[in-house]
């Protein structure tokens, strides 16, 4: 039969687009195969290839760059030689299984280098099959995770570490505490939290430089953690405050707590005994606080946390007993004084504070001046004296609000005693708070002003905490406020270690004798020999002298036999309301 030329040329073209194809084709596929051998050779994800008995039959550069094989070390083995032993059975059988019913399994995997190295990687194993789903190879790809790990423990020793100390921190502390107390609940068995703050730390910084207390806090860690079993918790929450979190594997508390006490006298005693940093042998010392953790406690680890730290303020305010155990009792008056302080602010606001005025006389019992004194008549408590509230303002601003209304009150005071023709001194207490306040003296000569009290009668009573820090500025104060005519009044004079130092260079003009000597000048020579000596002292420097708490007779003819002294105390009147005190004064002529 005779083709057409037409069909001819036809089949001819369609001969040339299949060869064509074919030749494209083929060129296609080589490129491909040049594409994955450079993949190959050139990615940075390790890749085995393995024959269906799991035997290697190939192994790109990356492979023996992570794992320091060569490839003909591992050709023909089995991967099995790469294995950390970090694995159990399970981990493998899981994998396996997912080949078999999947084709692929990913994860995370722990194997070795050749030089003994266990490192992770993140690792793909993909079952390969022929056209007939034959199992021919596995291709495994992984990569090296070692430094995701390492930047992972990075950042999760900074979220659970001190950095400088490498001890557990406030949150891993509360973690730890968290779980004791799950299993105090769950187990019975009782654990405690020492809080231990060392004394005077800011010391050692101020003396030596930060540098060399930070060297003493790194040397306290590790004395610390090598005096304690590796169950129990030693973290740091704050520059010089440690916290100690200890399990015991009983109930019974008596033995327990014995065993505590144990170990945080163990603690003082390696801080006292003195810790070595760069040469130096640091004596330390501190207070600890310890609260219980027992199957019945019904609290959070905070709360176990703050109750640690009033017993440990309490170990630090204690002369002696240097750890405390928290009572309940202690959280108790913690809230009372916290709920007082609320209050105390509402006091000064609402003007429920009261002036109270105590007499004071000379040796012929005659009235020459008063001390002003504080009271807060509370609305549901009743009248409150200062040894209950003045401690608790002190810690803040409230000393300086009271103080503020002391003094506009007496000077209120001293212009009606002068309106009335009287000459009487009033004394009133300032506190330390109060007098280093940059506005203090032009607080007190606007109150002067307005009320044209006059300031020679005034007198601030001072005692020498005052003069603690910057005593050149404290005399610059005390000067300036003496030349308006105020006189200054040393009060407890006695009770601190440096009064006469301080009398050297202060422009006081009076002393007065703290109440605690004056109890026993006529039982105790001891007592009746420092009261000579302080009035003999007074009286060689001219100042004047006022002994307060008098009580007796016999205590005025002791103090008229050997001085010229101001008497304050309940055998002259007790502290009594301004009206009242002016009541009783007589008219002057």
């Amino acid at each position: 039969m005779l083709i057409s030329l037409t069909a001819l040329l036809g089949l001819l073209a369609l001969a040339g687009l299949a060869l064509y194809r074919y030749r494209t084709e083929q060129t296609q596929a080589t490129q491909r195969q040049q594409l994955a051998s450079r993949v190959f050779e050139t990615t940075d994800e390790a890749i085995i290839v393995t024959d269906a008995a799991v035997n290697i039959i190939a192994v790109n550069p990356a492979f023996c760059r992570i794992t320091g094989y060569s490839e003909e070390e591992v050709l023909g083995k089995n991967p099995r030689l790469l294995s950390s032993g970090r694995h159990d059975k399970h981990h493998y059988q899981a994998m396996w299984q997912a080949l078999l019913n999947e084709g692929s399994w990913a994860g995370e995997t722990w194997n070795r280098r050749k030089n003994g190295e266990t490192f992770p990687e993140w690792q793909t194993i993909s079952a390969i099959r022929d056209a007939k789903g034959k199992l021919i190879n596995y291709i495994a790809v992984f990569a090296d995770i070692s430094t995701m790990h390492r930047a992972q423990a990075k950042i999760e020793n900074l979220s659970w570490r001190d950095p400088l100390t490498g001890l557990a921190n406030r949150a891993l502390f509360l973690n730890r505490l968290e779980q004791a107390l799950a299993n105090a609940a769950r187990e019975g068995l009782i654990a405690y939290v020492l809080l231990l703050d060392i004394d005077r730390f800011k010391n050692i910084n101020e003396a030596f430089g930060l540098i060399t207390g930070d060297a003493a806090l790194k040397a306290i860690a590790g004395h610390f953690g090598q005096a304690l079993r590796t169950e129990d918790v030693l973290a740091r929450l704050d520059s010089d405050v440690f916290a100690l979190l200890l399990p015991c594997m009983s109930a019974d508390r008596t033995a327990t707590g014995h065993e505590i006490l144990v170990v945080a006298e163990k603690l003082r005693n390696l801080l006292r005994n003195g810790i070595e940093v760069e040469g130096k042998l640091i004596h330390l010392d501190a207070g600890i606080g310890i609260s219980i953790i027992t199957e019945s406690s019904n609290e959070t680890a905070l709360n176990v946390l703050h109750h640690a730290d009033i017993a440990m303020r309490q170990a630090k305010s204690a002369d002696s007993n240097r750890i405390v155990f928290f009572e309940a009792a202690m959280g108790q008056g913690i809230m009372q004084l916290y709920q007082l302080e609320q209050e105390l602010h509402q006091a000064v606001a609402q003007n429920q504070l009261r002036l109270y005025l105590q007499p004071q006389v000379n040796a012929n019992g005659v009235q020459i001046g008063a001390e002003a004194l504080v009271r807060w008549q509370h609305p549901e408590r009743g009248l409150i004296p200062p040894s209950v509230f003045i401690a608790l303002a002190e810690t803040s601003d409230l000393i300086v609000a009271i103080d503020r209304w002391m003094m506009a009150g007496v000077c209120q005071l001293l212009a009606q005693l002068q309106a009335r023709n009287s000459a009487l001194r009033i004394s009133v207490n300032v506190s330390p708070r109060h007098f280093r306040r940059v506005d203090f003296i032009e607080e007190i000569k606007l109150q002067l002003a307005a009320t044209g009290a006059d300031a020679s009668h005034l007198a601030l009573e001072v005692t020498e905490g005052l003069v603690i820090g910057d005593i050149d500025q404290a005399i610059a104060k005390m000067n300036m406020l003496s030349a308006l005519g105020i006189h200054f009044s040393m009060d407890d004079f006695g009770t601190g270690y440096s009064s006469l130092s301080h009398l050297k260079r202060l422009p006081i003009r009076e002393l007065k004798i703290d109440k605690s000597f004056i109890d026993d000048i006529t039982t105790d020579s001891n007592a009746a020999v420092l009261v000579e000596t302080i009035l003999a002292v007074a009286r060689h420097m001219h100042l004047q002298v006022v002994a307060e708490g008098i009580e007796t007779q016999e205590q005025v003819d002791f103090l008229n036999r050997h001085g010229r002294v101001i008497h304050q105390g309940y055998l002259f009147g007790r502290p009594e309301p301004v009206e009242q005190w002016l009541e009783k004064l007589p008219v002057a002529v």
